[in-house]
This record gives structure tokens, sequence and C-alpha cells, in this order.
């Protein structure tokens, strides 16, 4: 069966079925293009489209191939034969296909889940901490770090100088080490390649620390008590660790010695979750204010007032840009001052 034989049979027994080319190809869904280069013998149809074909023009698909109508049964039998044959073959291999795609999938399935799980089991990185405990068992060395509420307990490789890590210096502050470690979130047991020294050192006893009274005139009293008090590490303070944050309060009373204790106490200010304050007349209007470092880096200084009318007592808050470099050395914090 040659191209020209092939499409001039198509040809023919279209134009008896009544069709036009693009009704042909609106039922084998193809171009009409496609059919026009069938009926010239420049190509063949595809291997699938010879049964929808064959359906289009009212022939067998025995027919098609032969390009002719069959007269006896006996004729058709073999073509039919092949055909079958052929048919088989085609679905053998398109089982076979779909089983490939299927075991594809599964497997990139399963490798995508393996790295999901890993990544969230498992972590990777370079950390600055203190050295909670260092311990040695069964030969091998360990090094203990926090993590949110938790012991991570990880194990030195050789790259570790074990011997030479110190958790705290002369003055008791904890030493801080920049760690390369690796974790499991699940069992927070791992392994750390290094432990350099950062050379920096976080204050111990921060929260422990009471701050002496001091006293000056404020606002519109003539005599205020002041002090900071409930410091606590600042979670997204920098370097990590070594900021703190407190709370400056503000109050008139009298102190009984003889009871060691404070007589009609009455807060006038409380400054919450603040670095630092000063009292200061930075307006020279005769009238201390208060000057607060924020832990806001958006807005680093916070100034409570005295109103503008005198005559009413209120306190009003205010947020300058900046303050002078004197009153910004007076509201270094300790760790600043003493790295």
């Amino acid at each position: 069966m040659n191209k020209q034989q092939f499409g001039t049979f198509i040809a023919g027994n279209r134009k008896a079925a009544g069709l036009t080319q693009k009704d042909m190809a609106a039922q084998l869904h193809v171009t009409d293009k496609a059919v026009s280069k069938w009926e010239r013998g420049l190509s063949y149809p595809d291997v699938t489209l010879l049964e929808p074909l064959a359906e289009a023009l009212g022939l067998g698909v025995e027919e098609l191939m032969a390009c002719r109508k069959a007269e006896q049964e006996k004729e058709r039998e073999p073509v039919r034969n092949l055909l079958e044959i052929f048919r088989e073959s085609l679905k053998t291999e398109k089982r076979k296909y779909a089983w490939k795609t299927a075991l594809a999938l599964l497997l990139m399935l399963a490798v995508t889940w393996g790295t999901i799980y890993y990544c969230g089991i498992y972590v990777h990185e370079q950390r600055e901490d203190t050295i909670f405990l260092k311990e040695t068992e069964g030969g091998e060395n360990y090094l203990y770090v926090e993590e949110q509420g938790h012991l991570l307990r990880l194990k030195c490789r050789e790259g570790v100088d074990f011997d030479s890590i110190k958790q705290m210096n002369e003055r008791g502050d904890s030493l801080c080490y920049r760690l390369d470690c690796r974790w499991n979130r699940r069992t927070y047991e791992g392994t750390v390649n290094t432990c350099e020294a950062t050379g920096r050192s976080f204050f111990g006893g921060m929260m422990d620390v009471t701050f002496e009274v001091e006293r000056d005139y404020l606002f519109w009293y003539d005599e205020v008590f002041y002090t900071s008090e409930n410091y606590y590490p600042d979670p997204y303070g920098e370097p990590r660790g070594q900021a703190y944050l407190c709370d400056y309060h503000f109050w008139i009373g009298e102190w009984d010695n003889e009871l060691l204790e404070w007589k009609d106490q009455e807060t006038i200010l409380l400054v919450e979750d603040c670095m630092n304050a000063v009292v200061e007349d930075i307006d020279q209007d005769g009238h201390n204010e208060v000057v607060v470092r924020t832990r806001w880096p958006e807005k680093p200084y916070a100034i409570y007032d005295w109103g503008d009318d005198f005559n009413i007592k209120e306190i009003n808050r205010f947020w300058p840009e900046t303050v002078s470099p004197e009153l910004q050395e007076k509201l270094l914090c300790v760790w600043e001052r003493y790295p």
C-alpha cells in the first residue's frame, strides 16, 4: 500500500459519504490540513486514528488498510487477526507506560516527602550561644546549650577543642561561642563541628540585680523617687542575649526607717520594657523631664514631660528623632559601657 493509493481511497469514500474534509477533520479531532495531506498522499494518519477514520468512512479497519471493500468475510479474516494482534500490543505498551509513569510519580513524591521530613526534623545552623554544661560520657565529649526551654545535647566532633572551652570568665559572666551544629528537633540531640570563642560575654545575674533608689525633683513634684527593676533578656536584642529590658518606676512617698517600708507610696509614672532612662531638664524650663531609651530602633527615644499648661497636672509623651550626644552617652546601658 502506497501513500497515493491510500489517499485516493480515503478521498473517494469521504466524498461517497457526503463529507467535506472539514467535516471529517472535526469527527477525528484533527485539522482539515491533516486530512488534505492524507488524501494527497503526503502522509499517513496516526495509528490511533485508523479505527475512527474507518468508522467515519463507513468501512472496516481491514478495508481501510487494504484500500478496498472486502467482498467476502474470508478476505477480511487475515487482516482482522493482524489488527487484533496490533491492538493487544498497543494496550500492553500503554499499560507499561502507565505503570512507569505511576512509579515515577511515586518516587518523586517519596523523595519530596523525605526532603520535607528531613528539613523539618533536622536543623543545621551556626549559632552564637553560651555553654550551659560540659560533659564527658563513654569517652565522648558533649556540650549543652539552651534552645527554647530545652537543652541541646551536642556531641563534639574532632574540630572542637573541648578542654579549652570555658563557660565563664573571671567576673562570672557567661562566655559566648559560635557553634556550627546539627541537631534533631524531636530528640534535641546532635553534633557540633566547631566551637569558636567570640570574645564576648553575657552579663550574668542582670535579672536579679536591684539598683539603688534615686531621687530628684520631677514634673510638679519637689521630690520623686525612681529606680529600674524587673530586668529580663530582650528576645530580639542584638548581640543575642546581651541586651536587657527593664521597667522604670517613679513614685512619691515617705520611707519608714523603723518598718523599712514605704508609707503613702503613689506611683506617678511607670515606663515598661525600656532599655534605660534618665531625669534631665532638657528644655531648660526649670522642670525635669524623663528621657527614655526605647527598645524600638524606629523610635529610639521618648520624652515624658509636663504639659504646656502648668495649671493642668498632666504628663505627655513625645517621640523625638534623636537626642543630644550628651544624653545618648547617659542612656548607654551597662553592657555597652563595659563590653
